[in-house]
């Protein structure tokens, strides 16, 4: 097969999984992961297939077209679109294999996984904003019932609402721009960019719009992994990096981006040490994480094509630890019966495995090394000391301050739950793999994926 048949066939097959809603939740669970399994094996294939050929070919393929807003669906296969395709549907098969030993009542979760997965990759590979817009209406539609089935009615509206915000400031984006909208034609419009900054802000849960994502934790723990990790979160950033790659914009809006950002930042550090709830840590970390792509996106806006670079090296890197993150978190669910990490005690005895991977994870997040949150950090502090004013130490100071002080949570918590008395009990062996193949993939990811990302550039 071409390198495009093997892009689509791993967009499409993991639609197959809403077929799956009325199964039990074994059979569900098993049937996802070798469905999700099939289209990571065939998006790997096609990855191989491109990084052998020509890297700086850009592989196009149009399938609707309309007369006066050109394409809505397609298909670019670059090498930004390869990375992270490849990275969303790993984790997202790895999270379906980690999810067989968590206790679900039916297959609902496995059906919307599906649905989630596949509308992230066809979001990944967009060609045009429609494109974009029509995904993200899907994600949020997986992302209301997904919510819901933590019995958290208000959270899913709440989350649904803003994502659909953000599904309508996509489409106004389109309507200043008409056929332009498609990426490869895509003219510089302020207005235009600006739409596009805060629907990025509404997925990834950037200010003004924070709130939601820490509510949406009520969701089920594996399902928070995929969605903080390579869904919806960091592909608000990835499509803000997608538009400027191609719009190419000036630095007329530097500081709206960069300002709200720093903010952003700065309030998640006052989160931080407020929090006990573990997956509420974790999405206050990820809006954080997700932040610090965003500054590298406003340092691109200075014509600096590192700016894009270190972006996605950042998003990519975020999602192995992030994965990790909630992996381990749902362990110790499963262990203790609840995320209090006041509750919590002993786990390095009462759960050995899940404790490697809560400490390693947490610490990761940190930018502790040896996982790649470490390189793209110091990347990000090293590139934006060239920004402008006072931006060239505001960046990296607030990205720097950022990690010493959720480093120090972390220590306070793990002084508190790591340590004590315990009876060690059965870790489901699924996921016990999955972390420990997290753990190793979080290691290679940072070597591999730098090569990749120098291989980016502007449009043209």
């Amino acid at each position: 097969m071409k390198v495009m048949e093997l892009i689509l066939l791993s967009t499409l097959i993991p639609f197959i999984g809403l077929v799956f809603f009325s199964l039990d939740s074994r059979r569900a669970g098993v049937l996802t992961s070798i469905v999700l399994g099939v289209a990571f094996l065939l998006n790997a294939l096609g990855a191989y297939d491109f990084f052998s050929g020509n890297t700086n070919a850009i592989y196009h393929a149009s399938y609707v077209v309309t007369g006066s807003l050109g394409e809505v669906f397609g298909l670019s296969v670059d090498v930004a679109s390869v990375l992270m395709g490849l990275v969303s549907i790993l984790i997202a098969f790895l999270i379906a294999v980690y999810s067989l030993g968590y206790p679900f009542e039916d297959g609902r979760f496995y059906a919307l996984l599906g649905l989630l997965t596949g509308a992230s990759m066809v979001f990944i590979y967009s060609t045009n904003l429609v494109q974009f817009a029509l995904s993200l209406e899907l994600m949020a539609i997986a992302m209301l019932y997904l919510i819901e089935l933590g019995n958290a009615k208000t959270d899913a509206l709440k989350a649904f609402l803003v994502l659909n915000v953000g599904v309508l400031l996509i489409l106004g984006a389109v309507a200043v721009l008409g056929s332009g909208q498609v990426l490869s034609k895509m003219p510089y419009d302020g207005t235009a960019f600006v739409l596009l900054i805060f629907a990025a802000f509404m997925m990834s849960s950037q200010l003004p719009f924070y709130s939601w994502l820490p509510d949406s934790t009520a969701s089920p723990i594996p399902a928070s992994a995929y969605v903080h990790s390579a869904s919806i979160v960091p592909l608000g950033a990835y499509m803000l990096f997608r538009v400027i790659q191609y719009m190419k914009p000036n630095d007329q809006y530097f500081w709206l981006l960069g300002g709200l950002t720093v903010a952003l930042i700065i309030l998640m550090m006052i989160y931080y040490p407020l929090q006990r709830d573990a997956k509420r840590l974790i999405a206050y970390s990820t809006i954080a994480q997700t932040g610090v792509a965003y500054i590298t996106l406003a340092y691109a806006l200075l014509g600096h094509v590192a700016g894009i670079q270190i972006s996605l090296y950042q998003v990519v890197n975020h999602a192995v630890v992030k994965a990790l993150a909630f992996a381990s978190v749902g362990g110790l669910f499963l262990t203790y019966g609840t995320t209090d990490l006041k509750l919590i005690k002993g786990m390095r005895k009462t759960a050995p495995w899940t404790s490697i991977a809560w400490f390693m994870s947490f610490l990761g997040l940190a930018g502790v090394l040896p996982l790649g949150l470490f390189f793209s950090k110091a990347f990000t502090i090293m590139s934006t000391r060239h920004a402008k004013g006072i931006a060239s130490w505001l960046f990296p100071a607030v990205v720097l301050i950022d990690a010493a002080i959720f480093l120090i949570v972390v220590l306070l918590w793990f002084r508190e739950s790591f340590f004590g008395e315990g009876q060690a009990r059965s870790e489901p062996k699924a996921m016990v793999a999955v972390m420990l193949i997290l753990i190793l993939i979080g290691i290679v990811m940072p070597w591999v994926s730098l090569n990749v990302v120098m291989k980016i550039g502007f449009a043209g």
